[in-house]
């Protein structure tokens, strides 16, 4: 996985996050309170939301019911994870790969109701130590792609530990990267980045933004391992 450039890196964004999936606000709010596997709805049954209305990305989904608002369950192709995936969210096609359900690794743009915008990348990797060795090396990754300078806060939650670290790029774009796993495992972790785009109407523009933080959280949080496997 290798970060953008500057220019390429404004252009993915964009594109993953209005391209084939142009909603009106109305169809965009519209839900209905049903139970099932998306793959056994109709087509046009199917709540307008972009996560649903793109056939690549209900793939992912496991039921048309959010399970809150805003927000869907996600069903890794390996079987190996789920986690809560925003309802405005559209996974590209051809960002998404799995390597016989060792490494699985996708990416994600995302509208939210309010119209601000972000990208979410993900990468499973099965066979990740996490060992201390490990864990630093998944912290090693980020730091460099990133730019990451502050340290990584340690969060333990649901039996999961997380590593989160903000960064943010001279060219207005910021986030967060982070390393999610089951801590009951020696190996088998998530690499996670979330990026979104400064704009004039957040204050702070920057990764302190509390709303920002937040979502971050709420998806981090959400990540429920198999514990079959």
């Amino acid at each position: 996985m290798h970060i953008k450039t500057k220019k390429t890196l404004a252009i993915v964004l964009s594109s993953l996050i209005l391209g084939g999936c142009q909603m009106s606000d109305k169809r965009l709010n519209e839900t209905k309170p049903i139970d099932q596997k998306p793959s056994e709805v109709a087509t046009e049954e199917l709540p307008n939301t972009r996560a649903l209305q793109d056939e690549f990305t209900r793939e992912m989904i496991k039921s048309t019911k959010e399970t809150e608002k805003g927000y869907y369950t996600l069903e890794s192709k390996t079987g190996e994870y789920e986690m809560l995936f925003p309802a405005g969210g559209e996974i590209g096609s051809g960002s998404y790969t799995n390597n016989q359900g060792v490494n699985e690794a996708f990416m994600a743009g995302v509208l939210y109701e309010d119209k601000t915008q972000a990208r979410i990348k993900v990468h499973f990797n099965q066979k990740q130590s996490n060992d201390e060795t490990g864990i630093q090396y998944a912290q090693k990754f980020l730091k460099k792609n990133l730019g990451i300078e502050d340290e990584f806060k340690n969060i333990e939650k649901n039996g999961n530990t997380f590593y989160l670290a903000p960064f943010q790029s001279e060219n207005g774009y910021y986030g967060y990267g982070a390393y999610i796993y089951d801590t009951s495992r020696d190996v088998g972790g998530i690499e996670f980045i979330y990026t979104t785009e400064c704009r004039e109407s957040f204050s702070p523009c920057s990764p302190s933004n509390q709303e920002v933080m937040e979502k971050v959280e709420k998806i981090l949080s959400s990540v429920e391992f198999n514990k079959e496997k």
